[in-house]
């Protein structure tokens, strides 16, 4: 992935600092590096005038390093330390004084002497006083320079303050009328280009509109945002750029362009080439991410935007400028030079002409959206046209907070990078407040939505909302619709609206199973803005037909997925049907949707009419080998992802496969968990398949033994350049597969995240090899060593034994070590690797059950667990500890001191020390799994005086193999306290007590107040935690 830097300008120097990424995925610069770069202390940055505060914590406090966020496509500038000038002194004007020495006369008889000297010295004394007066008027002369100085400065700053009001008045007075000029002049968007529909390569552009009828075009306006508008966005999009709408067909082209063709031809070159502005900067569109442009004309868009310029170019130079009403502008390279520094000097186009743009477009606008975009005034009077994300990002700050303030009060999350907002409502009231602030709200682009007793005004509302937003992707998960059965169809009708309104275009469902009924609903005739369209457990038993119509009007769809629901051949035909009427079809998924054999003859039809699909899910079907051949035959080499994992995927499928993939496109390949092995000819078909495939994901299937070396031979012909995730299940992979993939991973492989295999044949030899080459940072890793006595044999070296768990301890996430005969002593080794003051485990799921420790070597192991900071799951029952208890204490010391494990399978404990355990968990623990459970009727009623309790954090909870006192008695009142349980929603015990559960499970189920992913964590199946939800509910 290439670096990034972030431009930053001291001065006129303008340097690159590096980017960083934070643990939270946030990007930012350190200041330090700044520093550096300039080799000046920088403490202050502004962007656009406006200070760039430094990076904080949850406590207000700066984070550190000092940092600052990252700004893609902005320059930041340091602002230069403030210097303090020492001002001179004024000079005082010190009066000095003079002395006259007075002689005395030596002559003292003469009379006549003394006298002249008396008339001298009198002189003196008076030209003295004279001498003091002017000192006393010098000093009042510069106090009264002085003030004068001060009242001048006085004047002078006045002076320049009436100015500057002056100034600002008669900006503010031109301001005025220009906007009162352009509000009057500028009635619609003035930046517009126009895109044909397609890239019509080849063509004379000369004759393309005299000759080529059949060229249609379409008119998209930009959205004028610049320095006038704060920055959004998840790449904090700042700068012109194509407004988020789907356009308009031009009629009459040819008069069109004979008006408008000099101006739109001038913004397309600017849209390409990219321009500086003093206003702000539009840059070339090679360097524009995929995300920020309109949806409808990504695909080959600046193919579209060269050949529109080229026979733009030509079809201007054959028009006669001198015919009345042309625009007799011309475009060439050079008009786009750094002297073009305002937007003015490139639109020339007056609002008298823009007035009869109107009348050129194919379809009005009744409502005049204009492209989405808002008319608003700059602080010097111009009119700018600004999408919603700007509008709502520059002037709804406050109401941006009132919204942010109803996620937090309803539980939700708000991810502004994304764009994305989930929110849990449990009734009307939450409903409305949510909806009234978010029609005032930032921009965001998906709303995740879970709506609790609501009813069909509230979904109407909802409506009526989005309508208001920019929202494009809606996940709609509804809980107890209120309205009575019969009135159930009543559901359907706003949600229809919402998707006919054509706001948003990517539609989730979740769990509403009755959302589609069998009749009395009106589908609109036409719902082609709906580009996807997913839903999951929902009833077609008598609404098939009602959402075949559905489909049909959604005319333009790309993506369907439907999962867990049942379609049998009655219902499957209705639905292709429907979806046929969509050319655009490019994703289909139908997951877990009890397809049968009998469908495929019309579910391979109907991929034959599908040329542009890419991604086809059929996984988890009842779809048998010829099947799934006949599948693969229709579909061809044209998928970029397959997965017919859970089906019966066998040699005529893998045949299949060889025959149809080229191997260029398939990036996702999952084929794992077929009902049927594959032969050894079919595997070697796949082997000849891997040479050609450049997959991201690969799940392969499982093979009939032996299969170890087929495994490793596909795994030598992989190209794992790319390979982000790899999953290989094989009944018999060992060694040779082990020794494969090490040396696969000994090339270090960047875009590996997910690594999942099972070796159920490995030795320590092959163990040791894989665990030396495993990847330090997968994200998830797998792997599984169970069933193959891999420490049966005594003849191991110690220090084998510690390089390999400190490998897999470190390197893994997930470490099965099932029936791998393990004892005591190699427990111990084990033990170094897991010890919680070992930084190194990462660790999260570890299984060491049936193996061949004794209470001894599974107590040291529960000890060095006390304290781990990564584990959550631990399984380590085993019949081998033997004696009904012998785990009791082990079990409860660890129960009482460890803080992350959510799922724990233990063996021979006692229910007393059991409940004394689970009574002082830190409140960490899900689901337990106990066998061989000892215990007197004292320990029962102590048990369910915690099952209770406050203290009780449990989901699931199983025991298996209790020999506990089974009486009327106490069962009857373990069976009462569970009514009164306010956590637990899956309980199984052996054998008597299950009849008491039973009995009361939907009860105590409908009081426990649990989310689904936390019952999946709990390790109950997704199927019965979505049952168990609805159910509470």
């Amino acid at each position: 992935m290439p670096r990034e830097y972030q431009d930053v300008q001291l001065n006129d120097q303008v340097k690159k600092v590096l980017v960083r990424e934070g643990s939270d995925g946030c990007s930012y610069v350190l200041v330090e590096e700044i520093r550096d770069a300039f080799l000046y202390i920088c403490d202050k940055f502004e962007l656009h005038g406006v200070p760039v505060p430094f990076l904080e914590n949850d406590s207000h406090e700066r984070l550190y390093p000092e940092r600052i966020a990252y700004y893609p496509g902005e320059v930041l500038t340091v602002v230069p330390l403030a210097q303090t000038l020492s001002s001179p002194q004024p000079t005082a004007i010190v009066p000095s004084r003079v002395f006259v020495r007075r002689e005395q006369s030596l002559f003292t008889l003469l009379d006549v002497q003394t006298k002249k000297l008396t008339s001298v010295m009198s002189v003196l004394d008076s030209l003295q006083d004279q001498v003091d007066q002017l000192g006393r008027n010098t000093q009042q002369s510069d106090v009264k320079m002085s003030q004068i100085l001060a009242t001048q400065k006085n004047i002078a700053e006045t002076q320049d303050k009436l100015l500057g009001k002056m100034d600002m008045v008669i900006a503010n007075t031109e301001a005025l009328l220009t906007q009162t000029f352009e509000l009057h002049e500028y009635t619609l968007p003035r930046l517009f280009i126009v895109l044909p529909e397609v890239a019509y390569h080849g063509l004379n552009p000369a004759m393309i509109l005299s000759k080529y009828t059949s060229v249609r075009y379409r008119l998209y306006f930009l959205c004028e945002c610049g320095t006038h508008t704060s920055p959004t966005g998840p790449h904090r999009l700042n700068h012109i750029h194509i407004a988020r709408h789907e356009g308009y067909e031009i009629k009459h082209p040819t008069e069109f362009f004979r008006k408008y063709g000099p101006h739109v031809l001038r913004l397309l070159h600017v849209l390409k080439f990219g321009i500086k502005l003093a206003s702000g900067a539009i840059p070339a569109l090679s360097t524009i991410n995929a995300m920020d442009l309109p949806e409808d004309i990504t695909d080959d868009l600046e193919s579209k935007v060269t050949s529109c310029i080229q026979y733009l170019s030509a079809y201007q130079k054959s028009l006669d400028y001198n015919v009345p009403g042309m625009d007799n502008g011309t475009t060439t390279a050079d008009d786009f030079g750094p002297s073009k520094s305002h937007l003015d000097d490139i639109v020339q186009i007056e609002g008298a002409d823009l007035r009869q743009l109107d009348s050129f477009l194919q379809k009005k606008d009744p409502s005049r959206a204009l492209g989405n975009l808002f008319r608003t005034v700059d602080e010097h009077g111009h009119v700018k046209w600004i999408c919603l994300d700007h509008y709502r990002s520059t002037y709804h700050l406050r109401q941006d907070r009132e919204f942010e303030n109803q996620i937090l009060l309803n539980q939700g999350v708000y991810d502004k990078r994304l764009g994305i907002v989930a929110v849990v409502l449990p009734s009307s009231d939450a409903i409305d407040a949510f909806l009234t602030a978010m029609t005032r709200a930032g921009a965001f682009n998906e709303l995740d939505i879970h709506l609790h007793n609501y009813s069909y005004h509230d979904l109407k509302t909802l409506g009526q909302s989005l309508s208001k937003t920019n929202v494009s992707k809606l996940t709609l998960t509804g809980h107890h619709y209120k309205e009575i059965s019969s009135m159930y169809r009543k559901k359907l009708s706003p949600i229809l609206s919402i998707m006919a309104a054509g706001k948003v275009r990517y539609f989730q469902f979740k769990d509403t199973k009755d959302l589609i009924p069998s009749r009395g609903v009106e589908i609109p005739k036409s719902m082609s803005a709906v580009r996807s369209l997913e839903l999951s457990s929902i009833s077609l038993k008598d609404g098939h037909e009602v959402f075949a119509k559905i489909l049909h009007a959604c005319s333009d769809l790309a993506v369907f997925r439907l999962t867990d629901t049942s379609m049998k051949p009655s219902y499957l035909s209705p639905t292709l049907g429907g979806l046929s009427s969509s050319g655009n079809l490019r994703v289909m998924s139908l997951r877990n949707c009890d397809i049968s054999t009998d469908s495929a003859e019309a579910l391979a039809t109907f991929l034959k009419t599908c040329p542009k699909l890419i991604e086809l899910d059929l996984s988890q079907n009842c779809l048998d080998d010829s099947s799934c051949c006949e599948i693969i035959d229709a579909i061809g080499n044209q998928l970029v992802k397959l997965s017919l994992s859970n089906t019966g995927f066998g040699d005529e499928s893998a045949m299949a496969l060889e025959r149809n993939i080229g191997g260029e496109l398939l990036k996702h390949l999952d084929i794992s968990n077929s009902s049927e092995e594959l032969s050894s000819d079919a595997m070697e078909s796949i082997i000849r398949l891997m040479s050609r495939l450049r997959c991201t994901e690969l799940m392969l299937p499982r093979v009939q033994d032996p299969s170890d070396d087929l495994y490793a031979k596909a795994i030598a012909r992989l190209d794992a350049s790319k390979l982000e995730h790899l999953e290989i299940e094989g009944s018999s992979c060992g060694d040779q597969t082990a020794l494969s993939l090490a040396r696969m991973l000994s090339v270090p492989l960047q875009a590996l995240v997910r690594f999942k295999v099972d070796l159920p044949r490995l030795t320590l030899t092959g163990a040791l090899a894989l665990g030396d080459a495993l990847p330090s940072d997968c994200q998830v890793a797998t792997v599984s060593f169970g069933g193959s006595q891999l420490f049966q044999s005594s003849a191991y070296e110690s220090r084998s034994l510690q390089s390999l768990f400190t490998s897999v301890c470190s390197r893994l996430t997930t470490l099965a070590l099932t029936d791998t005969a393990i004892d005591d002593k190699v427990a111990s080794y084990l033990c170094e690797a897991l010890r919680g003051d070992n930084a190194a485990c990462r660790l999260e799921n570890l299984d060491l059950s049936d193996n061949k420790m004794t209470p001894v070597g599974g107590a040291m192991v529960l000890e060095c667990l006390h304290h781990n900071e990564t584990l959550q799951t631990l399984r380590m029952g085993s019949q081998s500890f033997v004696e009904f208890g012998s785990m009791g204490s082990a079990v409860q010391r660890f129960l009482e001191t460890n803080r992350t494990v959510r799922c724990l399978s233990v063996s021979h404990v006692n229910l007393c020390e059991l409940s004394l355990g689970l009574s002082h968990n830190a409140n960490t623990l899900k689901a337990i799994e106990v066998q061989y459970v000892d215990g007197q009727i004292d320990d029962v009623f102590a048990f369910g005086d915690y099952l209770k309790s406050s203290q009780n954090t449990l989901l699931r909870l199983v025991v298996r193999q209790a020999r506990v006192c089974d009486d009327e008695p106490s069962l009857e009142h373990l069976s009462q306290l569970l009514k009164q349980n306010q956590t637990i929603v899956d309980l199984e015990w052996d054998h008597v007590l299950q009849r008491y559960l039973d009995r009361n499970r939907d009860l105590w189920r409908k009081k426990a107040d649990a989310k689904e992913m936390d019952l999946i964590l709990a390790g109950i199946d997704p199927w019965t935690a979505r049952a168990i939800c609805r159910g509470a509910e």
